[in-house]
């Protein structure tokens, strides 16, 4: 697969065979060619001052079926540089543009990420998941780095639907020590992006080894969690901050957890009332001494 360095070069070589509409558009991709991972097409094509199709031009005149395919090569390039180049870019972007411009860029990507939400597959994935959930009789969710808070929260909101799901690490544990008892009618949920963190590829190698279903939350189709999964939600985790981002996560969770709320039926109605009654009868939640 070409790389980001690869592309420019042929970009610039072939700028001057270029017409003036096509020559504006390569400019904004040589200038910055940062931003195609995270610009919609029709964003880069204002910048430059050209027609959304003059983009997809520019990639197949230099080799790509698509500018999906294209923008592809710049998302992988910006996933995987390290964190102290992000963050220089990010600085160095910010300072031509402002925090306006940052804030701007980051709603941007955001947008751009939930947008694949519409897609057949993710709705295809997210049913598939939620589907495995439900049939399983322990649900184990594994994640590690920043992605456990993530997990955390939807463990949590998970559990008033379904007691049955555990958080294989929780409480500083290792998910490998989470995962012992794990067998072939549970399921393992490991949610991961680039860079994956080591602990949650390994509980979910684990867990196949042993037989135990797994299905995965991840930023692409080739990443070692998707590859063994029975069940692969693929999200755009694009973003100009140094770290990838967490929003369309959030989102895709929170949409996770209300499919499997739906899939479980009045049984799952029935457990989210009860939950909320023990809740409000322990006192859980603060109430206005006035009110009482």
């Amino acid at each position: 697969m070409l790389e980001m360095p690869a592309v420019i070069d042929e970009i610039s070589a072939a700028y001057k065979g270029l017409s003036p509409q096509m020559q504006r558009a390569a400019v904004v991709v040589l200038d910055d060619p940062r931003a195609v991972a995270v610009h919609s097409m029709r964003s880069m094509a204002a910048r430059a001052g050209v027609s959304p199709p003059t983009m997809l031009r520019l990639a197949t005149r230099v080799g790509f079926p698509n500018y999906e395919a294209f923008r592809d090569v710049f998302r992988n390039s910006v996933a995987t540089g390290n964190y102290g180049d992000r963050a220089d870019n990010l600085r160095r972007s910010t300072g031509q543009d402002g925090i306006a411009g940052l804030i701007g860029r980051t709603a941007e990507a955001a947008i751009q990420g939930i947008e694949g939400f519409s897609e057949t597959v993710f709705s295809h994935e997210i049913e598939r998941v939620a589907e495995m959930a439900v049939d399983a009789e322990t649900t184990y969710v594994v994640a590690s780095g920043a992605s456990f808070g993530q997990a955390a929260s939807f463990h949590y909101v998970c559990r008033m639907a379904m007691p049955g799901m555990e958080l294989a690490n929780n409480m500083g544990i290792r998910a490998i020590d989470g995962l012992a008892t794990a067998g072939p009618k549970d399921m393992v949920l490991a949610i991961s992006t680039s860079p994956y963190a080591a602990q949650t590829v390994e509980a979910a190698e684990f867990a196949h080894r042993r037989g135990v279903p797994v299905a995965a939350v991840t930023d692409r189709r080739s990443s070692p969690i998707a590859l063994i999964a029975e069940a692969a939600v693929c999200i755009d985790t694009s973003s100009p901050h140094f770290f990838p981002s967490m929003i369309t996560l959030n989102a895709t969770l929170e949409i996770l957890s209300a499919a499997i709320a739906v899939k479980l039926g009045p049984d799952g109605v029935k457990a989210i009332s009860n939950y909320e009654i023990s809740l409000r009868e322990s006192g859980y939640y603060w109430q206005d001494p006035d009110d009482r």
